[in-house]
């Protein structure tokens, strides 16, 4: 097994056990596009903004139902929007 695919299995488990893999899905994005679309060092800046994210209530209570614009408060939205 290469060093890339361990880093992509790590990135895997990451994504999915954060609110990022929450984010993907609300956003309509395929986590198989998701890190089809994007490179190691992406993903580590995006789990990186994610886990040191300030506004995870903000996040959770959209995740919720509330409507708010991911935009106003999601580190990551702009990067993962143009995935859309």
């Amino acid at each position: 097994m290469s060093v890339q695919q361990i880093c992509r299995e790590e990135q895997v488990v990451a994504v999915k056990g954060m609110l990022l893999s929450n984010m993907l899905e609300y956003l309509g994005i395929p986590l198989d596009r998701y890190f089809r679309m994007t490179s190691i060092k992406d993903r580590e800046c995006h789990i990186s903004r994610c886990k040191g994210c300030s506004r995870l209530r903000e996040c959770v209570h959209m995740l919720l139902g509330e409507v708010v614009d991911p935009a106003t408060f999601c580190p990551n939205c702009d990067a993962l929007k143009r995935m859309i």
